[in-house]
């Protein structure tokens, strides 16, 4: 436990500027560095010493941004915008509401929303603003100067990726149930 309490003491304003690189809110920043010190100690206190401290904790480091981005993620698209447009309750099983059927949606949003992320900047531009932003394509055209046909093209090849990436998930989901 002292070799960590000496490590955060001498390494903490190097590990926080490792973490605002990728996290820009200084909270939040704060928060990660604390939780996974936290998450560091509580594995000395469970498996006793830990062999090499800092390549432990920049793991338990980069697991938690991680994390902190999957959740950002999965909230910055509205999640009813969401299942209207995929119809989400059509890619898992037809059972009654429970906690399985809810962690099986909430897995499906965090992953459309990493998928949006990855989308052509042309294509997630159409979607987002004309899904969530509810800009409808003439707006958008008169906005950018951009055809509205070549809008919803770019909208329609969207719909498809991520339809695509939840045909993927609803296979793996059926295995399991």
């Amino acid at each position: 436990m002292a070799s960590l309490e000496q490590f955060y003491r001498r390494e903490r304003r190097k590990i926080l500027a490792w973490i605002r690189y990728r996290v820009a809110d200084p909270e939040e920043a704060e928060d990660l560095l604390q939780e996974s010190f936290v998450s560091a100690l509580g594995e000395m206190n469970a498996a006793g010493e830990i062999e090499n401290v800092i390549a432990y904790t920049y793991a338990v480091l980069r697991n938690k941004v991680k994390d902190w981005y999957r959740k950002r993620k999965s909230g910055q698209y509205r999640q009813s915008a969401l299942g209207e447009e995929f119809l989400l309750d059509s890619y898992l099983p037809d059972t009654a509401p429970n906690p399985e059927k809810e962690f099986y949606r909430t897995l499906l949003l965090e992953e459309l929303a990493i998928a949006i992320d990855e989308l052509p900047a042309d294509q997630k531009f159409a979607f987002v603003q004309n899904s969530f932003e509810g800009k409808t394509f003439q707006e958008l055209s008169l906005e950018t100067g951009i055809p509205e046909g070549t809008l919803s093209a770019r909208k329609t090849y969207a719909k498809e990726f991520l339809n695509r990436r939840l045909k993927d998930l609803k296979s793996l989901f059926l295995e399991n149930f």
